[in-house]
């Protein structure tokens, strides 16, 4: 499932501090806003992108010194009508304006969770830039425009992804059943010690076999026999009539 954003905009919370990331300083604290084409599965091309309405995503992130990223605080909001930059708006919150928040939009939070932290710091680092005082106080620049180099950003959410898919959350399973399958489908015999190889080098084979045991009791792969892998049906093509 994937998104489609008409904006996405960051802050740095109130008195943030500097926290360094990934060779960056960020605020420990800031909000990363997403504004969404609510498109309920239908493309989104140029002609059509106006027509659709746009959800919101508010999300509260902290940086750690241990250079994570948490999230504190989720907001959501229903649809309302896409009014170009009217989207951005110092009025007063009127709750009329906005549809009721539909199942789908929990789903693609949770299906984009990753994707929308890794966003979130990559918009905050090139657009918040820090600022430290003779006085020894510090602002934050607000819609600045940093150029940073695409490969230096794919490092960047390369490595946020790395984390964020080791946290045992219910993201992190089925990710790992979907690598799983992929492997079992490609014709690989073992696909525990390939997931090993290439994910979790750190764990051992069978701790990542763990990790497998959990997923079919999750429902997320077939039930194997001791000793063998879950059985995954090959996709088979439909014949054209």
């Amino acid at each position: 499932m994937d998104i489609h954003t008409r904006g996405i905009y960051t802050q740095p919370a109130h008195t943030a501090k500097p926290i360094k990331f990934k060779g960056y300083v960020v605020p420990e604290y800031f909000t990363a806003t997403f504004y969404i084409i609510d498109n309920d599965g239908i493309k989104v091309t140029p002609a059509n992108a106006k027509r659709f309405k746009t959800w919101t995503i508010e999300l509260l992130l902290r940086v750690t010194k241990a250079e994570t990223v948490d999230v504190v605080e989720i907001k959501t909001l229903g649809s309302r009508t896409y009014k170009g930059h009217d989207l951005i708006t110092t009025k007063q919150f009127d709750p009329s304006d906005y549809g009721t928040v539909q199942a789908r939009h929990f789903n693609q939070l949770q299906a984009n969770r990753v994707r929308l932290i890794s966003v979130a710091v990559q918009v905050a680092i090139q657009t918040n830039v820090y600022k430290k005082h003779k006085s020894g106080g510090h602002t934050w620049t607000l819609g600045d425009n940093v150029d940073i180099a695409e490969t230096e950003l794919n490092r960047i959410n390369d490595e946020i992804v790395e984390f964020s898919y080791t946290k045992l959350d219910g993201t992190f399973y089925e990710t790992f059943a979907e690598r799983y399958r992929q492997l079992v489908t490609e014709g690989d015999k073992t696909p525990i010690k390939t997931l090993q190889n290439l994910y979790y080098p750190d764990k051992s084979v069978k701790h990542v076999q763990s990790y497998a045991t959990t997923c079919r009791k999750k429902g997320l792969l077939p039930i194997a026999k001791q000793g063998k892998n879950s059985p995954i049906r090959k996709p088979t093509k439909r014949k054209e009539r």
